[in-house]
């Protein structure tokens, strides 16, 4: 299912500018790539997979053994 997400004529300008810099073969495709990364992100330690990503980066750290 395909939505249409409505953006301001100066936030768009800058999308596309952003998009074509980066090799991006259209604006769309370089907002969904940036919404999918904020989504893979671990919002906060108190869900498990954001637990044991602050976990996995402490360790990487050396703060955890």
């Amino acid at each position: 299912m395909t939505k249409t997400l409505k953006l301001n004529s100066d936030l768009m300008k800058r999308v596309e500018e952003h998009a074509s810099a980066a090799g991006y073969s259209s604006p769309e495709e370089f907002v969904e790539h940036l919404i999918e990364q904020e989504l893979a992100r671990p919002e906060n330690a108190e869900s498990p997979e954001g637990a044991k990503e602050v976990e996995r980066q402490l360790r990487g750290l050396g703060y955890l053994e």
